[in-house]
């Protein structure tokens, strides 16, 4: 993805929403940085980040993201990268003590309905599948006159705070759906480049096929336990809070 000269922001908004834009799919690549140090002399048999495929689909009434099936051994999960056994027990032993929210939670899918104005997401947190429902997020964006191109289609940035998380998103107008990864949304054209945090996570759009989507594959997940955003979240934080004293009385030991 390389910057161009700004074309003229209000222009570009503009594009006629045509029904054909407005319903298909998108494969993205995610990464994620764990938030836990590795410690000095083992930066080379542990990798600092997991990595995946999710595949949004799309229409005019809504989305749903899901993860796509891994294929292969461990290392599709770090880019290639090949780890032994040994060092992937270490790895995950020191992910399970992280007190980061970022190292313990995983977005499965991610059901949106503009119709209902309803959003259903599944979370993994700690070995346990959550599903929660409620209205979409809403989030502050705000637009700039940055533009670029991204699998030949004119993408531009906007930037937006929530929930103490930095987002930095590139949009296309060419797909004139209020939508793109994970519950990420609300802007004038589909996220085709996401990064969160300064790159701590991030999901870059490698695939579009637009075209109609069967009806009945853009349906709210089933699986998990349900519960509202509040209920979670306080979960999260008692979970989060109880690994921070198991680490503090272990006194920091590695295994």
């Amino acid at each position: 993805m390389g910057i161009t000269t700004p074309a003229g922001l209000a222009l570009a908004l503009l594009i006629p929403a045509t029904l054909s834009a407005q319903q298909g799919t998108i494969a993205y690549t995610f990464s994620h940085h764990y938030d836990f140090e590795v410690p000095e002399g083992w930066e080379d048999m542990m990798p600092d980040s997991e990595t995946g495929t999710v595949v949004l689909h799309f229409g005019p009434s809504g989305s749903l993201m899901t993860r796509a099936p891994e294929k292969g051994d461990d290392s599709a999960r770090f880019g290639g990268r090949v780890i032994s056994d040994r060092w992937l027990r270490r790895m995950m032993s020191m992910k399970r003590r992280s007190a980061s929210r970022r190292d313990q939670e995983i977005v499965r899918d991610t059901w949106v309905s503009h119709e209902q104005g309803m959003w259903v997401e599944t979370r993994d947190f700690m070995g346990r599948t959550f599903r929660i429902a409620g209205a979409p997020p809403q989030y502050a964006w705000r637009l700039t006159s940055e533009q670029a191109e991204h699998l030949g289609r004119m993408v531009i940035k906007a930037t937006a705070e929530h929930g103490g998380t930095s987002i930095e998103a590139w949009f296309t107008p060419e797909i004139p759906v209020s939508g793109g990864p994970a519950s990420y949304g609300g802007l004038p054209g589909m996220i085709l480049v996401l990064s969160l945090d300064g790159g701590r996570t991030q999901y870059f759009a490698t695939e579009i096929a637009l075209g109609e989507v069967d009806v009945g594959l853009i349906r709210a997940p089933e699986d998990g336990d349900e519960v509202t955003r509040d209920e979670y979240e306080g979960i999260v934080e008692e979970k989060l809070d109880e690994i921070e004293r198991l680490n503090r009385s272990r006194g920091g030991d590695r295994d």
